[in-house]
């Protein structure tokens, strides 16, 4: 894995957010080092400096996207507050499904690799969301009797709306408290 002493410069800050914008586009296999470090003003040299490999730049792009999510569920505030921020930060920071994402790593070839990958999505984004609705079911805010469920399908119903605002007529907070107050009170009328 990168280095985290070198992560706190500006070349690689830059190489994380395009590296990401463009993961997102074209998929891990669609990216190329050479794309990375045009979009970067970088040269190859200097973008291995910061990263061993291609692969070891999509894992850190990852976890760095992934630790994004968990510092928003470690902030204050209501299961409901909670969920919209949540739900703000996923369509602010996803261009594409984030399920898209998540098959890429499959083409990721070191096993440390695939594990790193697989800890920071529990760690960083799934297990955080699923203790928030666990609190929620423990206070009574929310109703059910699995939290893994309940947290898979706010993700679900989050997912389908990436990108979309256009098509909504909402911009993404808009839009995040709606799904948020539709997940929560369901689309009965009873």
């Amino acid at each position: 894995m990168a280095n985290k002493r070198k992560l706190e410069h500006e070349s690689a800050d830059r190489i994380l957010a395009n590296a990401w914008e463009l993961f997102q586009q074209k998929g891990y296999k669609g990216v190329t080092v050479d794309e990375i470090c045009a979009r970067c003003n970088l040269t190859k040299p200097t973008l291995y400096y910061y990263f061993h490999d291609k692969e070891d730049l999509f894992v850190t792009v990852l976890q760095h996207q992934l630790q994004l999510f968990h510092d928003v569920l470690q902030k204050p505030g209501s299961t409901r507050e909670q969920l919209v921020s949540m739900a703000v930060a996923v369509l602010d920071n996803f261009q594409a499904p984030y399920t898209v994402l998540m098959h890429n790593r499959e083409q990721v070839q070191k096993p440390e690799n695939q594990l790193a990958i697989r800890e920071a999505f529990r760690g960083y984004f799934f297990n955080p969301l699923r203790a928030l609705m666990q609190a929620g079911m423990d206070s009574g805010e929310l109703h059910g009797k699995n939290a893994e469920m309940l947290t898979l399908m706010f993700l679900g119903i989050i997912n389908n709306f990436i990108n979309r605002t256009a098509e909504t007529g909402m911009d993404n907070a808009a839009l995040a408290a709606e799904l948020t107050d539709l997940f929560l009170g369901g689309v009965s009328n009873k």
